[in-house]
This record gives C-alpha cells, sequence and structure tokens, in this order.
C-alpha cells in the first residue's frame, strides 16, 4: 500500500535537512519499518543487549580481576553482538531504504527482508575489513584515521546503494567523498553529537544511580557494588536505548550517501527525466 506522504530520498539537502528528514522517514513509515527491523535484526538486538548486560556486571565487580579471561571473553563477546546488530541493522534499513525509493514509498516487506538478509554477511566482513583499516589509520598517527573515518562511515550505504563488491564499495566510498570531505566531515560530527546527546539523555538514570551508590557504599566502608540489580537494570535499559537510537545513525548515513551521490551524479534529477520522457 503506498504511503500516504512521500518523502523524496534522492535530493541535495543541508545539515539540519538531514536531520529532520531523517526523523520524518522514520515516522511516516514506522509500523513497516520496525516490522522489518524486527524480522532482521530482532535476533541480534536481543544479543546485544544480554551481552551488555553481562559486561555492566563485569565492569562493576571483582570479575576484572578475579577471572581476567572470562570479562575479555565477555568483552569480545560485546564487539561481536555490536558489529552483528549494527551490520543487520544497515542490511534492513538501506534495503528498505532502496526498496522506498524504487517503488515510490509503496515498500515491499518481503523483498526487503530477502535482500537484508542477503547483505548482511557481506557486511558483517566489510565491517571487519573496515575496523582493520581504521586500526592502522589511528595506530601510527591520528590524523590519518580521522580522515579515513569519513569514507569509512560511508562504506554501507555505498554497498548497499551501487551494489558494488567489498573492496569496489571501499573504493568507492573514497571516490564518494573526494573534493566533499570536509562538508562531510563537519555533517558527520554533528550527527554523532547529537546521538550522542540523546543516548546520554538515557545513560543518565544508570549513571546517577551508580554515582549515589557508589558514595553510599563508600560512606559505609563497603565500595563493591557487585551485582547490584537494579543498576544492571537501568545500564541495560540504556543500552537497549542506545542500540535503538542507531536507527536514526543509520537513516542519516543513508541520506548522507543519498545527498553527495545526488551532488556528484545527478541520480535523482536523472531517474525524474526517464519517467517523463
Amino acid at each position: 500500500m503506498q504511503q500516504q506522504s512521500y518523502l523524496e530520498l534522492r535530493e541535495r539537502r543541508e545539515l539540519g535537512t538531514i536531520l529532520s528528514d531523517s526523523f520524518t522517514f522514520i515516522r511516516i513509515n514506522r509500523s513497516l519499518l520496525w516490522d522489518v527491523l524486527l524480522n532482521t535484526s530482532g535476533i541480534f538486538f536481543l544479543l546485544a543487549i544480554v551481552v551488555a548486560g553481562f559486561y555492566q556486571y563485569a565492569t562493576t565487580s571483582s570479575w576484572m580481576t578475579s577471572d581476567p579471561l572470562s570479562f575479555f571473553l565477555v568483552l569480545f563477546l560485546l564487539m561481536l553482538t555490536s558489529i552483528l546488530f549494527y551490520a543487520s541493522l544497515s542490511a534492513a534499513i538501506y534495503a528498505f531504504m532502496n526498496n522506498y525509493i524504487d517503488n515510490k514509498g509503496d515498500v515491499q516487506k518481503e523483498v526487503v527482508i530477502q535482500e537484508a538478509r542477503s547483505n548482511m554477511g557481506d557486511l558483517i566482513i566489510l565491517s571487519i575489513i573496515t575496523a582493520i583499516i581504521m586500526f592502522f589509520g589511528f595506530i601510527f598517527l591520528v590524523i590519518p584515521g580521522i580522515y579515513l573515518s569519513v569514507p569509512m562511515a560511508m562504506v554501507y550505504p555505498v554497498f548497499c546503494f551501487q551494489k558494488l563488491g567489498k573492496f569496489a564499495s571501499i573504493s568507492g566510498a573514497f571516490k564518494l567523498i573526494s573534493d566533499y570531505w570536509w562538508v562531510t566531515f563537519g555533517t558527520l560530527l554533528v550527527i554523532y553529537i547529537v546521538f550522542m546527546i540523546m543516548s546520554f539523555v538515557f545513560q543518565l538514570p544508570s549513571t546517577i544511580y551508580l554515582a549515589v551508590m557508589a558514595f553510599f557504599s563508600a560512606a559505609s566502608g563497603n565500595p563493591e557494588l557487585s551485582g547490584d540489580f537494579i543498576y544492571l537494570i537501568l545500564s541495560t535499559i540504556s543500552s537497549a536505548a542506545s542500540n535503538l537510537l542507531s536507527v536514526i545513525i543509520v537513516v542519516c548515513l543513508g541520506l548522507v550517501y543519498l545527498d553527495l551521490d545526488e551532488e556528484q551524479n545527478r541520480t535523482g534529477i536523472k531517474a525524474k527525466l526517464e519517467e517523463l520522457g
């Protein structure tokens, strides 16, 4: 069924419009989009939250020193589940956006789910490749790492929208931001600042609770906070909220890609001309 409000995605946008249109896109597609995400990313979301809970427990107990091997295993699982969740989330959202564009808002749920699942494995591998690139970029000098962070942020959208191979997508991301590095960097910086502020709001309850409990525990001569159930619940909720907010980040990155693609290739204008002609 066609959307009552269709949002044109392939067009030039300013920073403020990218942010506002991201929220608009999520709002007008909320029911179908969340249905797709539940079918593609739901299991990875739950895994990420469970592991985050174990990690929060480990960081507030003596587990780090008494059993460091188990702690690093949990840390590894936290990184792994985060990669799996973000890759599945990106695959689903960009498949949704692609289908939304192709069908003028009349999104085909099953087609989106099938495309998302077919791209997940490649996006997971891309995550590992880009992480290695970023690691070497930062380990030698900070400046190369900062420079590389911009094209690496565009690798997922390039892969999903242009349907390129993994290494071709990395090359395509560098080509996409050529001559637009500074404006893209500024846009991404503001987007991530907004994301961090929103995440911080959800982290406030657990942070305040931890500070209060630490004060009273220290005053009573017992600084151990191991296994505090209320703190674990609050921190797990904040982790879940941060993961859900990642939906906004992924949509924003998609609109940044479409903005750059329109600037360089006039893809949206060409599509409109083809429809007219």
